[in-house]
């Protein structure tokens, strides 16, 4: 088992600032890009026959593991994972399957906004876990950031929530409803946070692109697993995904290709990619504090995409996100500097 312990006789100096702020960089493009999976998997739920989450989720990874084989070949790399990428992916990849598949699974039952707070509960929960679990210590500063981000995030949600309450076409889910998908999406959020924790060391160990690859062929095997086991054992099952394929017109499968080629290629492989690229330069508390700006970011494409305002409210939360990110990057970067001057 991997064990990552801050104690060594030999502690490995910091990265440089440059290289920081490339992880940096990597990791911030990934929460904008998840901004979009909430309002992309809301939209195919209001097809007239809605897909499949375990088959949507199998799409997603047939056309994820298709570009990183691309990129493989295109960089001269390896076109099958290595053994210890592949081990590190058996893992890894089970994490973010399961948070995928209870994310896909929740969001049939409650709204975007309420999956999008809960999700994030990720901010809490490594810094939770690197402290109780691997026994790491926490700057104070990125928990002071981790608190600060967490509350503006609560802010922008209670003023979608209200703009929702006004809108007379909000109220498509029951309480009993909610409250099941709610729970539903909690148990992502401990999968994505295990993800999270658990990259840190995998990523400074295995090279970004082969531990990309690793992981999107572990979650390719699971996804194929619960979407096509159950379905050669059950013809009622089958005959959902026929259903579904044969009630869909020409313009919704051109728009069903797009969301499994944007899910599949963007949302899936690149973010596996960068999130193994930047946490060889990044700190995972400080990767889940960059994390928490996706409901920002989703709340940002609404109001562009789907004409949805932000009150004082939100833009109050927005700023506090903001404040906290600056707040925690600046000591990141001042511990650097003290690391090369020892």
């Amino acid at each position: 088992t991997l064990a990552v312990s801050s104690s060594s006789s030999s502690s490995p100096s910091l990265p440089s600032r440059g290289d920081q702020i490339k992880g940096g960089l990597a990791l911030s493009l990934v929460p904008i890009i998840w901004g979009t999976y909430t309002p992309i998997i809301r939209f195919a739920y209001q097809l007239d026959v809605p897909p499949p989450p375990e088959l949507l989720n199998f799409m997603f990874y047939v056309t994820s593991v298709s570009c990183l084989f691309l990129s493989s070949a295109a960089n001269a790399q390896p076109l099958f994972p290595r053994p210890e990428s592949l081990k590190a992916g058996l893992e890894l990849g089970l994490w973010l399957f399961l948070g995928s598949t209870f994310q896909l699974l929740g969001l049939k039952y409650t709204t975007g906004t309420q999956a999008g707070i809960i999700v994030q509960l990720t901010s809490v929960m490594v810094p939770l876990l690197e402290s109780s679990i691997l026994k790491r210590s926490v700057n104070r500063n990125l928990w002071l950031g981790i608190a600060l981000s967490f509350a503006g995030v609560v802010l922008l949600t209670a003023d979608q929530a209200a703009s929702a309450a006004a809108s007379t076409s909000a109220s498509s889910f029951s309480l009993a409803s909610m409250i099941k998908g709610d729970l539903v999406v909690f148990l992502a959020a401990i999968a994505y946070s295990t993800h999270v924790l658990r990259l840190d060391g995998y990523a400074k160990k295995v090279a970004p692109l082969q531990l990309a690859f690793g992981k999107q062929t572990a979650q390719l095997g699971y996804s194929s697993m619960l979407a096509w086991v159950p379905a050669l054992l059950s013809p009622p099952r089958m005959q959902s995904y026929s259903n579904f394929a044969s009630s869909l017109s020409h313009d919704q499968a051109l728009q069903m290709l797009m969301i499994v080629i944007w899910n599949g290629a963007i949302s899936s492989a690149f973010t596996s990619y960068a999130q193994s690229y930047g946490q060889r330069r990044i700190p995972a508390t400080l990767a889940s504090l960059l994390f928490t700006t996706q409901p920002l970011w989703n709340a940002l494409l609404c109001s562009i995409f789907l004409h949805e305002s932000i009150g004082a409210i939100g833009i109050g939360g927005i700023t506090l996100v903001l404040a906290a990110l600056s707040n925690s990057l600046l000591k990141l970067s001042e511990d650097s500097e003290k690391s090369k001057e020892i």
